[in-house]
């Protein structure tokens, strides 16, 4: 097992020519690799962005009769 560990350790030392493109390209994989599994990883939140607030004004009174109103009548 060792030799072949050495064997491709002494592989890895040869020049490569690789265009920019690539080199990018691998960065943007690892990147977003990296941010996926930090997401998995990390624990599950309970931050809620947002109150939940429908618009129904809750904890003020109500109107008794909110559908007829006599404004300019």
């Amino acid at each position: 097992m060792y030799e072949k560990v050495k064997k491709f350790w002494v592989c890895l030392n040869r020049n490569i020519v690789v265009n920019k493109r690539e080199s990018f390209l691998g960065m943007a994989c690892c990147t977003l690799a990296g941010i996926l599994t930090g997401m998995m990883v990390s624990p599950k939140k309970t931050v809620t962005i947002g109150s939940h607030n429908t618009g129904n004004s809750a904890g003020l009174p109500q109107a008794e009769d909110a559908g007829s109103t006599t404004e300019g009548a």
